[in-house]
This record gives structure tokens, C-alpha cells and sequence, in this order.
């Protein structure tokens, strides 16, 4: 059921430093993604992933932003993204796996920001709310807010890389 998904995950693969793509890190991802989501129960026949890479944690490695798409993760309101925090050191790899989940985010729409201002040792997510505020979603020490209506509402949208500009 993921082998479709497989293919894609490969061309969304982060690059390496001669920016040849790292197939080994996106096969690794979405045997993560298929831990997370097979206990859920969900039929995910027709789900579909979108990935994004950056540094959410300053440790040099690339974490990994799951937007699902399908029947069981969106709703009227959005879809889910999940974050994955990439796993450094050989010990922590074997015992953990190369990717751990960080944060299941429900209701997504749009673009999310990853801002220059971090919480906790992860940059702050800028995204925008359903009621089409621009909130920020703060790492609390343990995960990012359920949704972007826990966010901290902000005036303007601070600068960053932009994942996702075509999630909507």
C-alpha cells in the first residue's frame, strides 16, 4: 500500500552536500510515516504525502514535514502534517530509527514558515489559523500544538523558508 508513496518520498528525498538526493533518508522517513499511521487503524488506500526538509532543531540534520492528504487525515478545516525530528548518532539511530515523531499537527492549511525565533531548541511554524490569522506554533519541550488554533496569534509573518506553498 505505500509502495506508490515510496516513489515519491524518493524525489522529495533531502540532498546531500553535492546535492545528489539521499534515497536511503526518504525510504527511512516513510517507514516511520507507515509506524505512525498503521496502529491508527486508518485505511490509507488513498492517502497521499508531501514532504519538506529543514533544521527545526540547529543540529545540522534535516527534519522531515509530513503533510497527509486523504480521507482520514483532512477534514473541512485541513489536513495533518507531522513532523519528524531526524534521529543523530549511531546509538540513538539503532535504538530509535532514523526518524522520530515529533508533533501531529491537525487542520493545516497553506504554507507553513519555518521562522528565524525557536522555542524550546525548534523553530517556531508559522501558519495560518482557520479563521485566516497568522499564529505562530511554539515547541513546548515535548511537541508542537494539536492544531494551529493553540497557536500564539502574531500581527505580521515573520521572514523564513516556506514549506508547502502549494498545501492548500
Amino acid at each position: 500500500m505505500f509502495a506508490p508513496l515510496l516513489a515519491l518520498a524518493l524525489l522529495l528525498a533531502p540532498a546531500d552536500t553535492t546535492g545528489v538526493p539521499k534515497p536511503s533518508s526518504a525510504a527511512l522517513l516513510l517507514s516511520a510515516v507507515q509506524a505512525y499511521v498503521e496502529p491508527l487503524d486508518a485505511p490509507n488506500e488513498d492517502l497521499q504525502i508531501r514532504t519538506e526538509w529543514a533544521d527545526l532543531t540547529g543540529d545540522g540534520a534535516d527534519d522531515a514535514l509530513v503533510y497527509l492528504d486523504g480521507p482520514t487525515w483532512c477534514g473541512s478545516g485541513g489536513c495533518t502534517v507531522l513532523v519528524f525530528e531526524a534521529v543523530t548518532g549511531e546509538a540513538d539511530i539503532a535504538e530509535l530509527g532514523a526518524f522520530r515523531p515529533a508533533a501531529e499537527i491537525s487542520l493545516m492549511n497553506g504554507p507553513v514558515v519555518v521562522a528565524e525565533t525557536s522555542h524550546n531548541g525548534w523553530a517556531d511554524l508559522v501558519v495560518t489559523s482557520e479563521d485566516g490569522q497568522t499564529v505562530s506554533l511554539r515547541f513546548d519541550g515535548e511537541t508542537y500544538p494539536t492544531s494551529p488554533g493553540d497557536g500564539v496569534v502574531l500581527g505580521s509573518r515573520p521572514s523564513g523558508a516556506t514549506l508547502f506553498a502549494r498545501a492548500e
